[in-house]
């Protein structure tokens, strides 16, 4: 008898990321479309940081599933259509590090690197972020690029609890935070991307 044909392995991969996409959607409509869009704005970033397009690849797939680990957090904190209190934001914050156990479970070649980001997108520059208080350029490049994408894409998305902010006020607000939570050179080279290609904007 002749013997099957290898499985497509990319073709693998692409139905195995539609699948954690779905999740997501089904787990929270707003997530899925804001990690999608976070992915687009990290992608195009990592290309104004002069990375290599594997790398930006990389880095826009991470930041597609940054937020993956949601899927793992209650609804009753998830949906809450209300500002979270301590005890809620410190449930929310588990998110990365589930979200870095989710990908690790792909057994994908890339998951190692891409899981890496996922678990440092809330790292912030100054030290404060979490969940390992990582600092400058200890932080993994492509969490840096992440976290600026989640931010500005998050303010600029209306939110149960508040409307989209103007972009130019969601800009003040980074500059405010550059040095803090914002990585100086990341921003500097995120407006610059902004007046190259203002349609991501």
């Amino acid at each position: 008898m002749p013997h099957s044909q290898a499985p497509d392995l990319l073709h693998e991969h692409a139905c195995l990321i539609d699948a954690l996409s779905m999740s997501l959607q089904m787990r929270d409509a707003y997530t899925r479309y804001h990690c999608d869009r976070v992915g687009v704005l990290a992608q195009r970033l990592a290309a104004h940081c002069d990375q290599q397009d594997e790398t930006c690849a990389l880095i826009g797939l991470a930041a597609r599933f940054h937020d993956i680990g949601k899927i793992g957090i209650p609804d009753d904190v998830l949906l809450s259509p209300r500002q979270h209190t301590l005890e809620e934001r410190d449930i929310m914050r588990e998110h990365p590090v589930r979200g870095e156990h989710i990908f690790l479970a792909t057994g994908r070649s890339d998951a190692t690197a891409v899981a890496r980001v996922i678990r440092a997108h809330h790292e912030a520059f100054d030290g404060s972020g979490y969940p390992d208080g990582l600092h400058g350029e200890s932080i993994p490049l492509g969490a840096r690029i992440v976290a600026i994408a989640d931010a500005y894409d998050a303010m600029t998305s209306a939110r149960p609890y508040r409307g989209a902010m103007e972009h130019d006020a969601v800009l003040r607000i980074l500059e405010e935070q550059s040095g803090g939570l914002i990585d100086p050179y990341v921003l500097t080279r995120f407006h610059g991307m902004l007046k190259r290609e203002p349609a991501l904007a």
